[in-house]
């Protein structure tokens, strides 16, 4: 089980738990800076607590912030969302960078703060940049099982074995299993048509073999088809009984949170209903006064 921290309280992320809902709409990448033009970085950083905020009131347990532009100032960026977005909401931090400098930047703001590294892969380059890093300021990571020997590993034993050598290393650094939160890869079925059989393998023996919590990115389900996000929210809820135990999602999925409040009751995450309940009453409060 992982936990982190943020100015709102722990957040577990393991077997037990209810699924971690983590917004992947915090994108700064070359279209968004297009459509934003001659933006400031106040700019930038307003938009971003209001894609935090949309996600945040929704539901939506915690942020993942990802800067993919050339032009964009990352180190001196990247801090300023994270701590805004923070400030503005409380939810954990998730940073999909590999930016030495802005990383350590960020950490450094948030702290005391448990923070989470995302993607960090098998590959040895990554491992050596990314893993002191995480040991330095007690991050947790999301390990993705892409490695020198396996590649992007088409099967569950490639998988299982890249992961190895992510806990591996990171233990060589300090950093506990239960700080590794293990991402067994969605693919798209449009592409590879057996893919989600393997995945949902690997979440399994995840848990039993290794014994890390689990990621997903759902949205990638749905590439290449039509109403994407239908796709992606059917994938997560199959996937939800295998061992997810959180998902990198779109906010503005329909019926999402509804849904996954449902499978997590199903599943024995929410014993006797409660937070389901709870989030039917916000939602749903002059049906919720009703006396029969």
């Amino acid at each position: 089980m992982t936990i982190l921290t943020s100015r709102n309280g722990p957040l577990h992320i393991g077997p037990g738990y209810p699924l971690v809902l983590i917004s992947d709409a915090l994108r700064l990448d070359r279209r968004t800076m297009a459509q934003l033009g001659a933006a400031s970085d106040q700019d930038i950083v307003a938009r971003m607590v209001g894609l935090a905020r949309v996600g945040h009131t929704s539901g939506i347990d915690m942020v993942d912030i990802m800067i993919s532009c050339d032009d964009v100032d990352e180190a001196a960026l990247l801090p300023q969302i994270a701590v805004a977005v923070h400030d503005a909401i409380g939810c954990p931090i998730s940073l999909d960078s590999r930016n030495v400098d802005a990383l350590r930047a960020v950490l450094a703001a948030l702290r005391p703060y448990k923070a989470l590294i995302n993607s960090v892969t098998a590959e040895a380059h990554v491992l050596d940049v990314l893993l002191p890093v995480a040991a330095e300021f007690g991050a947790a990571i999301i390990g993705m099982p892409i490695g020198d020997d396996h590649g992007l590993p088409r099967d569950v034993a490639g998988r299982v074995a890249e992961a190895g050598v992510i806990l591996e290393r990171a233990s060589a650094y300090g950093i506990p299993r239960d700080d590794v939160v293990m991402d067994a890869i969605c693919l798209a079925p449009a592409a590879e048509p057996a893919s989600m059989a393997v995945s949902l393998e690997t979440l399994q023996r995840f848990h039993d073999e290794l014994g890390v919590a689990t990621t997903l990115g759902i949205s990638n389900a749905g590439h290449g088809m039509p109403t994407r996000s239908h796709i992606a929210l059917a994938y997560l809820l199959a996937a939800a009984p295998w061992g997810l135990d959180s998902a990198l999602v779109n906010p503005r999925t329909p019926l999402l949170i509804e849904e996954v409040r449902a499978i997590d009751f199903l599943t024995d995450r929410d014993p006797y209903g409660k937070r389901y309940l709870r989030h039917y009453r916000a939602t749903h409060p002059a049906e919720s006064s009703r006396r029969p």
